[in-house]
């Protein structure tokens, strides 16, 4: 199963794929209808990657972006901390 980060805005998402980008293998995906956001991007990466993500995040402000599982049939939101 994937991961995907769902974002509140186009600007936030742009700057989180700049510090992922070379560390984490990833795409940017327009966000799936089911999941309400105001953005239209998310970054989709593998499940065994999380943890490295979570640390390249350390610092940041996690309120306005959410964590999902995701297969790209069903997602199902996750906290931070899992």
């Amino acid at each position: 199963m994937k991961r995907l980060i769902v974002f509140e805005s186009t600007h936030r998402a742009i700057k989180l794929e700049r510090m992922l980008l070379n560390q984490v293998e990833m795409d940017m995906i327009p966000t799936p209808r089911a999941i309400g956001a105001s953005c239209g991007l998310s970054i989709l990466f593998e499940e065994q990657d999380v943890e490295k993500v979570k640390a390249i995040l350390e610092g940041e402000s996690l309120e306005d972006i959410r964590l999902f599982r995701y297969d790209y049939k069903n997602a199902v939101e996750i906290s931070w901390e899992e």
